[in-house]
């Protein structure tokens, strides 16, 4: 913020740039809330606006964090709503789910869903929920299960798709992977 001139903090507002999350605050003295450039809430009137260098200038002014960009946590923004999904996907491990239940346990729409996911677990939610069910699916089968059974209680629908996904996420056919857990016992 040293050496960024209003002009400059209010573009990058206005662009809702993230880039500039934590170089500065902005406050909005109308509603007593500091947000992050980023912000994706609608721009205020620019009388309203004050940039503060941090956070605790901000609050300092008495204005609250916002909500939408959860500015009182940055960096660790996480939506509340991730862990959420997160937990209950591990507890659905052996049951396929779909986005629809995705989007009605977090509240928000799936496309918000998918980019968080993206962002903070590389993933998308499906795929991410289909590593947890086939890690669910080798340690059936490290503990003797046969292959098929252990995809079947995995939620996976044909031995097929079970065969493909488990290849390529470990690098063997569940057959064989099976075949060399027996061999090492």
């Amino acid at each position: 913020m040293e050496n960024m001139t209003h002009e400059e903090m209010l573009e990058a507002t206005r662009r809702n740039d993230a880039t500039y999350d934590g170089t500065f605050y902005v406050g909005v003295l109308s509603t007593g809330i500091y947000c992050l450039p980023s912000c994706k809430a609608k721009l205020p009137l620019i009388k309203n606006i004050v940039f503060f260098a941090t956070r605790d200038e901000a609050i300092a002014a008495g204005l609250r964090g916002c909500k939408r960009c959860k500015s009182e946590f940055y960096p660790n923004v996480v939506p509340s709503w991730l862990d959420d999904l997160v937990a209950f996907m591990r507890k659905e491990r052996c049951n396929k789910i779909d986005e629809s239940k995705l989007a009605e346990i977090a509240k928000v729409d799936i496309s918000t869903i998918r980019r968080y996911f993206k962002l903070y677990l590389q993933n998308t939610p499906m795929a991410f929920h289909r590593k947890l069910r086939l890690a669910h699916a080798r340690k059936l089968i490290e503990n003797g299960v046969d292959y098929l059974t252990a995809a079947y209680e995995c939620g996976f629908e044909s031995s097929s798709g079970f065969r493909d996904a488990f290849t390529k996420e470990y690098g063997l056919p569940p057959g064989e992977y099976f075949a060399q857990r027996s061999h090492r016992l």
